[in-house]
């Protein structure tokens, strides 16, 4: 019961795509003050990013801020590697477009609640340990993936989404409601994907079931290529 808890938990971060700053707005001053700091930074940039804040856009060349509610984007032949404030990294290929949605991480405890919306491209995590019952969740249109501490890509284009777990564990899970939060009913049909191991959603062939496979080697080494930085 308790192995099934913590899998839901990782899934069950609720707030909507852009919505994480006006739900804090409803919580009082003090979390107000929280939300105004930053989560991170970016550490390394290559060719032409931007991100969009209240209303601005903010070319990206490294060494600048991120906060929650901020939008990245990159374009082609570009690259970002944004470092956040639990130690975990992001990493992002071109014409990427992410949503920080929430960020909230406790040193004293080590606990973390944070969500990414990747509207389109390609994205790395590279997660940080956290306490338990901690939720690191990337939502796609149409899939939530969740871990705590790993390394995955996560690859989106229109309708279909793709998950790479390079280490660790990832639970992922089809999701129709468009960067929200599943219902209970769908957290518990959440698939496990162990390292080496990749799935797609949104392409499949008729009767066909949805279910981790040994990742395509090939594949994967062009989307670590895509990632490159250094």
């Amino acid at each position: 019961m308790t192995a099934q808890f913590s899998r839901q938990q990782f899934l069950r971060l609720g707030l909507g795509f852009g919505g994480a700053l006006g739900a804090i707005a409803l919580l009082g001053p003090e979390a107000a003050r929280a939300a105004a700091q930053p989560v991170g930074s970016v550490t390394k940039a290559r060719g032409t990013a931007s991100l969009a804040r209240a209303g601005q856009q903010i070319a990206l060349a490294g060494g600048e801020d991120v906060f929650a509610g901020d939008v990245v984007t990159t374009l082609a032949e570009s690259r970002l590697r944004i470092g956040l404030k639990d130690g975990s990294q992001l990493n992002l290929g071109e014409l990427t477009k992410m949503t920080i949605a929430a960020f909230d991480f406790s040193p004293e405890d080590l606990k973390r609640e944070a969500a990414f919306d990747l509207k389109d491209g390609l994205l790395q995590a590279i997660t940080a340990k956290a306490a338990p019952g901690s939720s690191f969740v990337i939502r796609t249109r149409n899939a939530v993936a969740a871990t705590r501490s790993t390394d995955w890509i996560v690859n989106t284009a229109k309708a279909e989404t793709s998950v790479y777990v390079l280490e660790g564990k990832v639970d992922v899970a089809e999701s129709a409601l468009g960067f929200r939060s599943l219902s209970s009913a769908d957290q518990d049909k959440a698939m496990l994907l162990a390292a080496g191991q990749s799935v797609t959603i949104g392409k499949m062939a008729l009767g066909a079931t949805l279910a981790p496979k040994q990742a395509d080697e090939k594949k994967l080494a062009a989307l670590k290529a895509g990632l490159a930085l250094d």
